[in-house]
């Protein structure tokens, strides 16, 4: 009696499993199908296949996160989130949904604090993960709440992973903190790296990086402004060629302290 209830357990066990690659396998073709169909410009029957391949794997987090890319590419962000928020709950242990998560937040919904919160959780499960280090900074900066983001920023440039845009995002903030020392030495690190950049770039690249390093040798002039060597950041201003550096210098040249003033109380975009 007991063999056979064992064995119609076995047998029981055996089809459950049979079922259920099955079904992974069917999530895996309409994953396909999904990408094929949106490729093909049939959002309706992707947002059908993706689903379907969503409800075939309850526990891939993949799915979700392909459904909430084509509710974004929809602008339906807020049904967005909430797919990227199932898909971080279905792999709680996977630190990338959190990230897709934060940026989702972030750059479609502007919702700066629920993104900080989705990178926090990315970092708790992976704190190597440099790129959700960066966009924490990112989103702190943006909800300018400029000496939490520091010290995010901080911690990159000790470990010797910031960006250049981080480095230049951390000098601002520290002339608009009371650093503008600090500020100043990174900034011009950073458009250093930006100018070796500019060498070996071509076309659109080049254009970009050379708009950074003008607003780079802006934030310089900022830095000495705030550190009250009007002179040297005249030169600067003098020298630069970028749209505004005229309208600055006039500033500089009439009202010193109100520029100063300005720049330490200005955002950082």
């Amino acid at each position: 009696m007991n063999r056979t209830i064992f064995k119609i357990s076995v047998g029981f066990l055996a089809g459950a499993l049979v079922l259920f690659a099955v079904a992974l396998r069917l999530s895996d073709h309409y994953i396909s199908e999904e990408q094929r169909l949106v490729a093909a410009g049939d959002n309706k029957g992707a947002m059908k296949s993706i689903k379907l391949a969503a409800r075939l794997d309850p526990f891939s987090s993949e799915p979700l996160e392909l459904q909430s890319f084509l509710l974004q590419s929809q602008n339906r962000n807020q049904e967005a989130e909430k797919a990227m928020e199932a898909a971080a709950n279905r792999d709680p242990n996977n630190f990338v949904p959190y990230l897709l998560l934060g940026n989702l937040q972030m750059s479609r919904l502007d919702n700066l604090d629920a993104a900080a919160e989705s990178y926090r959780k990315a970092l708790k499960l992976n704190p190597h993960a440099t790129v959700a280090s960066n966009s924490l900074a990112q989103a702190l900066l943006r909800a300018n709440k400029f000496k939490q983001a520091a010290r995010v920023y901080q911690k990159l440039e000790d470990n010797h992973q910031i960006t250049i845009l981080g480095l230049y995002n951390l000098g601002r903030i520290y002339v608009r903190t009371g650093k503008p020392k600090e500020g100043l030495k990174d900034i011009t690190d950073a458009r250093k790296k930006v100018m070796a950049l500019q060498k070996k770039a071509k076309g659109s690249q080049q254009q970009q990086l050379e708009s950074l390093s003008k607003s780079m040798q802006l934030a310089i002039a900022d830095a000495l402004v705030v550190e009250k060597r009007y002179g040297k950041a005249e030169q600067v201003l003098q020298y630069s060629n970028a749209d505004q550096a005229s309208a600055i210098l006039q500033l500089l040249e009439t009202n010193p302290a109100e520029y100063r003033h300005r720049v330490m109380h200005s955002a950082i975009y």
